[in-house]
């Protein structure tokens, strides 16, 4: 039961000392785990003059003290508050700012027993370090790493891969600014842009003002439910859901090719605002001739609460690719926006191409193993390269390719509805070839052969 601070709160805390000594145990004192509440980064506390009345006994007692308040406050701080979330229940009501889900108590576990090896080192051998480490929030990982082929960069706000000493693609882990004239509920985080050729060009489109909820390399479902709520991820205009970038789980080195991990969620943005999905990102270099770049994508779609989500029948929705506005077709019916000069926007030839042979006009939801898009930027061409695994969800999957938008997404709700839930995460692999020529169907098809045929060894 509650008890006032300056009062019946310092009395139990003496009360409890006294008896543990009697008892000959040697006591010790944590002041109150902070609860989340926000004011934009920072934490607003709410059981400061508790944490107060438990440092005040603890000197005066002479209790060894370990000031959780003010530990888990510069914990919260220092993840941020999209981050926290993660270590917090999730419910159908939302988060549970106050308790921590099983992740979260070993995070502040971590906390508590540092601390205690501080305050009295002859505890020390009484802990595993690397399990100490290991528990650390955030995470320890390497912001910089460099191979003889491949190196990453990782800043406040993205995480940058380069080959060869050539800039790749970059990862955003805070929205890009919203240009001018595009309403600002289009932001987005948690997506690849730009993605560049080996010869510098940028085969991806943030903020397209034909259709600026697509970004980049992006990741949504569009006609979904959820606990009776109908929620569309990928139409942000409707403001019933979004996805963002949540965390940064990892770096690493595999041989000379270099990569990350991250955590992205899929949230409810109506109130209750909940954090549905967890998607985790695993993308990695790979080792390609000079004329190529290329990287494998592998997602994993977690449910975070108890409740499915129902992705239903849709003709599109999944793993998306956005190509330049340039590559809009002349019979698209969006307005073309003029450059900030006030010239007319530059309109170039683009196509594309999947395994079976079909075409802007002609592949629509067939189900492939790949889709090229290919454009020209300056009159030389360009090509970017979808290739789905054979292990993914209802593979060959069916890709949505737009009659007159740079654009397609493998799509495997075209084919019926599915659900995500606590015990079926949904898996998908792709890897993406770039190249500055035109699309070869045969080398494609050699590429993917070997892909799968490594993966299956």
């Amino acid at each position: 039961r509650e008890s006032a601070a300056d009062g019946a709160f310092r009395d139990h805390l003496r009360r409890y000392i006294a008896e543990a000594r009697e008892a000959g145990i040697r006591p010790i004192l944590v002041t109150s785990l902070t609860r989340r509440r926000w004011d934009h980064d920072k934490i607003v506390p709410t059981l400061a003059e508790y944490a107060s009345a438990t440092m005040i006994v603890a000197d005066e007692t002479r209790v060894p003290l370990i000031d959780l308040h003010r530990l888990s406050i510069e914990q919260c701080e220092k993840a941020g508050p999209v981050a926290y979330r993660a270590f917090e229940p999730m419910s159908r009501e939302g988060a549970d700012h106050t308790h921590l889900n099983k992740e979260g108590s070993l995070a502040v576990a971590q906390l508590v027993a540092a601390e205690l090896i501080r305050v009295l080192p002859e505890l020390r051998a009484c802990f595993s370090e690397a399990a100490l480490q290991d528990a650390e929030v955030p995470r320890p990982h390497s912001t910089e790493i460099e191979t003889s082929s491949a190196a990453l960069k990782e800043n406040a706000t993205t995480i940058e891969l380069t080959v060869r000493g050539r800039p790749l693609l970059s990862y955003n882990k805070v929205s890009p600014s919203v240009p001018e004239g595009i309403e600002p509920v289009y932001f987005r985080s948690g997506c690849l842009h730009p993605v560049i050729s080996p010869l510098g060009k940028t085969v991806t489109a943030m903020f397209p003002s034909d259709h600026p909820h697509q970004h980049g390399i992006f990741s949504a479902w569009v006609r979904t439910s959820w606990n009776d709520r109908d929620i569309d991820f990928w139409n942000l205009k409707g403001r019933t859901g979004r996805v963002l970038h949540q965390r940064v789980v990892s770096t690493f080195q595999v041989d000379q090719q270099v990569g990350f991990e991250v955590d992205l969620i899929h949230r409810a943005e109506q109130a209750p605002i909940v954090d549905i999905l967890r998607e985790r990102w695993r993308i990695t270099t790979l080792p390609t001739e000079a004329n190529v770049h290329g990287f494998d994508l592998q997602t994993t779609q977690t449910a975070i609460t108890g409740t499915p989500l129902l992705i239903q029948q849709y003709h599109y929705g999944g793993m998306a690719f956005r190509g330049p506005e340039r590559w809009l077709a002349a019979a698209d019916r969006d307005p073309a926006k003029a450059d900030p000069g006030g010239m007319p926007p530059i309109r170039e030839v683009s196509a594309m191409l999947n395994d079976l042979g079909g075409t802007q006009q002609t592949g629509n939801h067939q189900h492939v193993r790949w889709v090229a898009l290919t454009g020209r930027m300056d009159e030389a061409p360009v090509t970017v390269a979808m290739l789905s695994h054979p292990d993914n969800f209802r593979a060959p999957q069916a890709a949505r390719l737009h009659p007159t938008k740079p654009y397609f997404v493998f799509s495997p709700c075209v084919d019926g509805e599915f659900q995500i839930d606590a015990n079926t995460p949904y898996r998908a692999r792709y890897r993406f070839l770039i190249t500055d020529q035109e699309p070869d169907a045969e080398w494609l098809n050699v590429q993917w052969t070997l892909w799968t045929d490594q993966e299956s060894r």
